[in-house]
Parts: structure tokens; C-alpha cells; sequence
């Protein structure tokens, strides 16, 4: 069933609203952004992870080379559901213009992306997936009194790279990208240690994001390679004229099923102050 009139041979149809979702939840979320986006049909997913590698040594020629296992675990995602609904009267539904269906699904895509990061940031979720601060074995570094250098940032790759993980992204809260915006270059000095702190920017070669569903004073320096955001059959939109029968209108509803995977939690770095 077409989404606007029957009769358009290019209204949208449901489909078409799923795939205008997962695009603005991949533009929007962060947790799409500093991750590896594993798309799947299947209730959960199992991500095979070797935590050491098997061992070699040094041997004389024609001799039996020693059988070594490595060390392997796994790590099990399972999706949950992320929601919206909203209603639109019949008369705006059978509008002509298509540009109704496209605000429709931005507004929707908007919050399941808040949602997604809220819970990617945050800690254990009622119906919902675990997110970093659930994670137990992370690294610290205490940024003190506050954001005044990128020394903190290279701490996080040191103590990163000790622990198995190439860092990829860094991702702030909004008043540490300002505070690290007003950052003077030394005391005194009116020269700014960067120019801004915006999306997309490399901060000691990391790739900086910022998000609002970071706790202010935080930072988190991750692995994009060893962090999993997983997403079952995609964003999906219905409609249904029938639960708003008495009202003339159409309720539109978005679905979509994210979980979580950290394979390496001693490679993901907080940054914030300890004390």
C-alpha cells in the first residue's frame, strides 16, 4: 500500500521509509559512526575473538614442531527493539507531496538515534542493550581538572596499545569539545591550540565526535575495529489507518533492533576525572 495517494506511480511506500531511517540513524547515531555496523536477519549474532595467539618457538631442522592452540572466547549480540510512533491525519497522508514522508522519517529517525546513542553510552538498559559504562576492564585516564591539552588523548593510545587496540575514533562530550576549542597554546597566550573542535576532526590522530549522550567531562577513545554495533534487517516502517479509524488518521510506525559488542574491553579508554 502506497504511503501517500494510490495513484502516485513514485509515492513512498514502507520500504522506502525503512531506507530513508537507516540512513539518517547511520548519519545520526555516533554508535553507527565509531563502530563496525554488522547488518544481520538472524536473532543474534556470535563474533569469534582470539585472545591470544598461539605460541611459536625456535627448532632444529627435521624436528616435530610442538601443536599449540590459541586462546579463543566469543561474544554473543543480540538485537533489541528500538520504537517510534506517530499520527498523521488522512488528509496530510493522501498530500501529493513527498516531502511529508521524507519529515516523517527523519523525525522518527532523529530519536531512534538518540535512543541508540543514549544507550550505547550509557550503562544497562531496560529492554534495551549494555552499553560502555556497563563494560567492566576499560581503561581510565583522569583528565584532572579539565581539558586544557591533547596529552590526555595520547595517553589513551598508550594505554590502548597495551592492551591490544589501535584507537580510531574519540568521542566528547560537548563541553569538553568547547573546552578544547578555548585551549590556549600556553599561559598567557591568546593563540588557540585548535582552530575547533567539530565532528570529523583528528585529535592526536583519532577521529573526534561529539555527542550529547556522552556524561559531560567524558570522553571515550575506542577501537572502531573491536566495538560492534549490530543491526537486525534494518529500520522498518508500517502504517495502519485502522487504530486511528475514529480519528481520520494514519499511524506510521519505525522499528528498528541494535545491540552492542565490545570484543576487547581492556582496549577501550575513558577520559574524565577520576576524582
Amino acid at each position: 500500500m502506497a504511503v501517500l495517494n494510490n495513484n502516485l506511480a513514485n509515492a513512498f511506500t514502507p520500504e522506502d521509509y525503512g531506507k530513508l531511517i537507516d540512513t539518517e540513524v547511520d548519519a545520526k547515531s555516533v554508535a553507527f559512526q565509531a563502530a563496525t555496523v554488522v547488518n544481520t536477519d538472524k536473532h543474534q549474532v556470535r563474533f569469534p575473538v582470539l585472545l591470544s595467539d598461539p605460541e611459536t618457538g625456535w627448532y632444529e631442522e627435521n624436528t616435530p614442531i610442538t601443536l599449540v592452540d590459541p586462546e579463543t572466547n566469543e561474544i554473543v549480540v543480540i538485537p533489541s527493539k528500538v520504537a517510534g510512533l506517530t499520527q498523521v491525519s488522512n488528509e496530510a497522508v493522501d498530500d501529493t507531496d513527498p516531502a511529508i514522508a521524507a519529515q516523517i522519517g527523519k523525525a522518527l529517525a532523529r530519536d531512534i538515534g538518540k535512543k541508540i546513542d543514549a544507550a550505547f553510552f550509557g550503562n544497562t538498559v531496560t529492554n534495551g542493550p549494555s552499553g560502555l559504562l556497563s563494560v567492566a576492564g576499560v581503561q581510565v585516564v583522569d583528565t584532572g581538572a579539565g581539558w586544557t591539552t591533547l596529552d590526555y588523548v595520547h595517553d589513551a593510545k598508550s594505554q590502548a596499545m597495551a592492551n591490544g587496540a589501535e584507537l580510531s575514533h574519540i568521542v566528547l562530550a560537548p563541553d569538553v569539545a568547547l573546552a578544547l576549542s578555548k585551549a590556549k597554546t600556553g599561559a598567557g597566550s591568546n593563540l588557540g591550540l585548535l582552530e575547533t573542535v567539530d565532528d570529523g576532526i583528528k585529535l592526536a590522530g583519532l577521529i573526534a565526535l561529539v555527542s550529547p549522550a556522552v556524561s559531560a567531562g567524558n570522553a571515550w577513545a575506542l577501537d572502531s575495529s573491536q566495538v560492534m554495533t549490530v543491526r537486525r534487517r534494518g529500520t522498518t516502517v508500517s502504517q495502519s489507518k485502522d487504530a486511528a479509524f475514529g480519528s481520520d488518521a494514519t499511524q506510521i510506525r519505525a522499528v528498528s533492533r541494535v545491540g552492542f559488542g565490545f570484543a576487547n574491553p581492556a582496549g577501550i579508554v575513558r577520559l574524565h576525572p577520576a576524582a
